[in-house]
């Protein structure tokens, strides 16, 4: 079987504040890194006692660079960097995958006692696919879904792990620490998240017949708010972007990847 594996950091092991995460060269970063590469081999690990035979992994953190390859599983292709202008390798990756799974996890922006919380860019106040409010994981999942690529595991912390289970019922979720506020959160130890995602990723692949993707009927209608009025007066000058209000903009597509790598990479790029 071939696995997707989505890295985000935010929701991985012992992360609870912006000092451990929000860049390199960030105090606390290397350590970090440490608690995802610990939580992607567990991943890795378990998907492969379950069956995975190749497992591809996308660094969706920040600039990308977070995975040390010298420490990850050689049965692995790893992508790394931005900006992800990927949509032929993503078409490609996808069309072959029998599941995907997501690692280090967060909540979306806005999320009331979330830890670490955001949509993609911290300059998102809110999204909204087909009506339907998503952060990361929803929209990520129905990416997955327009491939037919069944969302099969997530880890995170427990806005992020509830967020999973609430739109997608009952995809498997390990939480690994449980958020108090927004930088903080009651954490377990790294052995016992360790164990505990190398367990249920191997379950989700001895069960992955189970799942089904998720799946909305196109065409793909994108409404983003903003925090500033300075964000949408930019994207407003996308091609297909059409500008709401103050804050809000929206675009429509029959190709929800493609619709949303152009989005999001132009929302995150542009100068």
């Amino acid at each position: 079987m071939k696995i997707i594996l989505l890295a985000d950091l935010e929701g991985v092991s012992g992360v609870v504040d912006n000092e451990q995460q929000a860049r390199p060269g960030a105090p606390l970063y290397q350590e970090a890194r440490e608690y995802l590469l610990s939580d992607v081999r567990a991943v890795i690990e378990g998907a492969l006692d379950g069956g995975a035979t190749e497992i591809t992994i996308f660094d969706m953190h920040y600039y990308g660079l977070n995975l040390n390859l010298a420490k990850i599983h050689p049965q692995t292709w790893v992508f790394m960097g931005k900006p992800r202008k990927i949509y032929p390798l993503l078409k490609e990756v996808y069309q072959k995958a029998d599941g995907f799974m997501m690692v280090g996890f967060h909540a979306m922006a806005q999320t009331p006692g979330g830890l670490l919380t955001h949509t993609y860019d911290h300059s998102i106040k809110s999204l909204y696919l087909n009506g339907i409010l998503v952060g990361e994981i929803g929209m990520e999942a129905a990416i997955a879904g327009f491939y037919r690529v069944p969302l099969i595991f997530v880890s995170g912390d427990s806005k992020g792990t509830e967020e999973a289970e609430s739109l997608l019922g009952d995809v498997p979720t390990v939480t690994v620490k449980w958020a108090v506020n927004e930088h903080s959160a009651l954490c377990l130890p790294i052995e016992v998240t360790h164990n505990e995602i190398r367990k249920t990723a191997k379950e989700s692949l001895e069960r992955i017949a189970e799942f089904k993707p998720y799946t909305l009927e196109p065409p793909y209608h994108i409404e983003v708010e903003f925090f500033l009025p300075e964000k949408a007066e930019k994207m407003e000058k996308l091609a297909g972007v059409t500008r709401i209000d103050e804050l809000t903009v929206e675009a429509q597509g029959d190709d929800l990847p493609l619709l949303w790598e152009e989005f999001i990479g132009f929302c995150q790029n542009y100068q």
